[in-house]
């Protein structure tokens, strides 16, 4: 039985070494995921309600937001969290060294690291469930909206009207004029 697609994955492309730690390997193209969108708490919470949950936006937000809290609450207790299928959530400590285990306190710790090790078995077989489309990086997206904006600009400019007052569409975008 074939696995079934659930996503679509855009990728760039680009030149990297073949060994990163070794400056003097050669380059290879290999692909770079890209994200377009960031999915927030709500937007979770609504995503989950769409598949046939019997339980609200709200409810649901509301027992993500709560599992958040105490996520982080269990990590700063220095306990391990798993959530089966997803991953086990941990800490790591960055800490200043100290000549002897005498001068060394906590006032030398500087930061306390959050870590997701994700659960293998979860993943392993990801890439039969997943497309790819080949899509520009983010700095070439970014390079074109930013010329779109300055071609409407310029045509906005040169039409000697002062400005756009919406046109004959009734103040409605142009379809024409989506950006890249």
């Amino acid at each position: 039985m074939a696995n079934k697609i659930i996503g679509i994955m855009k990728y760039s492309r680009a030149a990297r070494l073949s060994k990163p730690n070794d400056k003097q390997s050669e380059k290879k193209i290999f692909a770079v995921a890209q994200s377009d969108e960031t999915i927030n708490l709500n937007h979770l919470a609504t995503h989950m309600a769409e598949h046939t949950s019997p339980f609200s936006v709200g409810t649901i937000k509301g027992v993500l937001a709560d599992a958040v809290g105490c996520i982080v609450e269990l990590l700063c207790q220095g306990k391990r969290v798993q959530l089966e299928g997803l991953g086990t959530f941990f800490t790591s400590l960055k800490s200043t060294g100290a000549d002897s285990t005498e001068e060394f306190s906590a006032a030398n710790i500087t930061a306390v690291v959050p870590h997701i090790a994700f659960d293998k078995a979860t993943w392993d077989g990801m890439r039969s469930k997943v497309d790819f489309e080949l899509v520009a990086t983010r700095e070439l997206q970014a390079q074109a909206k930013k010329e779109h904006a300055q071609s409407l600009d310029q045509t906005v400019g040169s039409t000697g009207t002062g400005g756009n007052t919406g046109g004959n569409n009734g103040g409605q975008a142009d379809p024409g004029d989506v950006t890249p």
